[in-house]
């Protein structure tokens, strides 16, 4: 066993520049199941949460963010860019040897989420996760063989989500493109022939 923190990185750093336009997640964005967060905008700098492809988000806030699970591994930015959010993520990146996608694991995990909503402190209703209590959880370190197994599984996994989420967003986007003009019939959709 080993803590966290030997683990995973927890809220590294990261330079933006004030008022440079970069990737921005909102906590809206982040899902309550699933790893995919919905799709950034580009904003200019403020503060907050800095992260790179790879990394794993997760709420630290109550009310009830945490609670739901918010929770997502970043696979969305362009290559080498690094992005930004809300100043109530927790960014959790892997350690090497350690494989990038197996912090969203535990983020995901019962005892990990309970274990992080037992540490909250603050006022009643804008409660927050206190990262150095992140740090202290224990967590399996198995060989350097059971990594790279585990990863050359996890890893395609999460790709392939990633693969889907771009293209149902694509798809969303060609529907919205082609139903107006379906509705008003600026476009006809021939019958099929349906054969036995």
């Amino acid at each position: 066993m080993k803590t966290l923190n030997q683990l995973i990185d927890l809220n590294p750093r990261e330079p933006i520049q004030k008022g440079t336009a970069a990737p921005y997640l909102e906590m809206a964005a982040l899902p309550t199941t699933g790893s995919s967060p919905d799709d950034t905008v580009l904003r200019g700098f403020k503060s907050g949460a800095r992260f790179r492809n790879g990394d794993t988000l997760l709420a630290r806030i109550t009310t009830p963010c945490l609670e739901n699970g918010k929770t997502a591994f970043v696979q969305l930015l362009p290559k080498d860019a690094v992005g930004w959010g809300s100043t109530e993520f927790i960014v959790m990146r892997a350690i090497p040897p350690i494989p990038a996608e197996y912090p969203y694991l535990p983020s995901r995990e019962e005892g990990f989420r309970e274990h992080a909503i037992q540490s909250m402190t603050g006022r009643s209703g804008r409660q927050r996760v206190q990262v150095d209590a992140l740090a202290s959880y224990l967590l399996p370190f198995p060989s350097a063989d059971v990594w790279s197994v585990f990863c050359s599984l996890l890893a395609p996994i999460l790709a392939q989500v990633e693969i889907t989420r771009k293209e149902s967003h694509s798809l969303a986007i060609q529907r919205d493109a082609f139903l107006p003009k379906l509705v008003l019939g600026e476009i006809r959709v021939e019958p099929m022939e349906i054969g036995v």
